[in-house]
């Protein structure tokens, strides 16, 4: 019962703490583009910084978790996170507001470049292996349901309060989720900081070793290989969606398929509980979301009722967060817990750092904005995932069940 009552706690903290990074970044986002075209310019270095922290510290971050308490980790920078919220709220002029908010920005991506290792790699230290699907598919569905809501909520706040208490009500949820942490009653894994003192060669060497498992680790490298090639694909459709009101020719396309994926990815948290979790099963959840993604093209090229096309982000929405929960339930049972956090943070920096050759692919290619995109991406993640599924018979010789 002990256990329960701290994934419960950790579940909570994880899902609190999601809403106040989206209710942070809804607030500061809009307040920055409220400022015209400084602000524009502001929004761009804002999200641009972000980024490059996350791909230059995510591998330090993996390697830091691997050698310390992770509840000590995401402990500290909750606290990080709330500090910081509260100091800005305090912040009396706007233009001091706005730079405090850049360098704060920073500050929270560096601490998320901790964090998010940390976290997943501290999920099979509190949750017992045959839990770990139940967990993550509560984990989604709060995730998305935050998601759906928290924009609204972040609205409001923002509209009838302004910037600075929606920056106190960010510091509070931060520091919910640092008290439900802290009430979590188990013996934490220590790590390998006995070992050897803390150093940047040592960090590199963690690293190195981290990577050498990977790549020993058959089925986590084949697990890391698929994940990173079909974020390139998946890097296009985010790409190609916020142009779906020209390609439906419909104003209301893009919100109408962002809230019907957001749907999509709560019902496939909800089945995943009923899906095997098997490495196989996750491959062919994969091909079916690729096929869901060739049914948005239906309407535009064939004339035939709209609703046709927008079944698809919702069968795609599904079948895709049916596999990202059993992919990261698969590592979080078969890697290590000595090497978790670097394996977490490796899959983490790979699926940003290559991301952008799928942008760069839609960019360069003229005729990329229409229907038969689609089709493309779509047919793409298909043939992958059946690539996946017969590397996977034939060379990993998986059975239909994990012994």
């Amino acid at each position: 019962m002990k256990v329960e009552k701290n994934s419960l706690k950790l579940l909570t903290s994880r899902a609190v703490n999601k809403l106040g990074d989206v209710l942070y970044d809804y607030g500061n986002s809009s307040w920055i583009a409220s400022m015209g075209s400084f602000g524009q310019k502001i929004l761009g270095i804002y999200q641009i910084v972000e980024v490059l922290v996350a791909i230059v510290l995510n591998p330090f971050g993996g390697a830091v978790a691997d050698r310390f308490k992770r509840r000590q980790i995401l402990l500290w920078t909750d606290g990080l996170c709330a500090l910081l919220c509260f100091v800005l709220a305090g912040i009396p002029n706007k233009r001091f507001m706005l730079y405090g908010l850049i360098i704060a920005n920073v500050l929270l991506a560096v601490s998320n470049a901790f964090s998010s290792p940390a976290y997943r790699a501290y999920v099979p230290e509190v949750v017992k292996k045959e839990k770990l699907v139940s967990y993550n598919s509560y984990l989604e569905t709060s995730v998305q349901i935050i998601k759906v809501s928290s924009p609204l909520f972040g609205f409001l706040i923002y509209h009838y309060f302004g910037i600075r208490w929606t920056l106190v009500i960010d510091g509070f949820t931060f520091l919910l989720s640092f008290l439900c942490l802290f009430m979590i009653k188990h013996t934490d894994y220590v790590g390998n900081d006995a070992k050897s003192l803390l150093t940047f060669k040592g960090i590199l060497r963690d690293i190195w070793e981290g990577f050498l498992y990977i790549v020993a680790q058959r089925e986590i490298f084949f697990l890391l290989i698929m994940a990173t090639t079909v974020n390139i694909f998946l890097a296009m459709l985010t790409y190609l969606l916020p142009f779906s009101s020209d390609i439906f020719k419909i104003s209301s396309a893009y919100a109408t398929l962002l809230s019907l994926s957001a749907v999509g990815s709560i019902l496939g948290a909800l089945l995943s509980k009923k899906v095997p979790n098997t490495i196989p099963a996750l491959l062919w959840a994969l091909g079916l979301s690729g096929l869901g993604i060739t049914i948005l093209a239906i309407s535009p090229l064939t004339g035939l009722p709209i609703f046709l096309s927008f079944s698809g982000v919702l069968f795609y929405s599904l079948f895709e967060t049916i596999f990202n929960i059993h992919f990261f339930c698969q590592v979080q049972k078969r890697v290590a817990n000595e090497y978790m956090g670097r394996v977490i943070s490796s899959i983490y920096t790979l699926a940003i750092l290559f991301m952008p050759l799928g942008t760069l692919t839609m960019t360069l290619i003229k005729s990329s904005i229409s229907a038969y995109s689609f089709i493309v991406i779509g047919f793409a993640v298909f043939l992958l995932a059946l690539l996946g599924l017969l590397y996977s018979k034939t060379v990993l010789k998986f059975p239909p069940k994990n012994p």
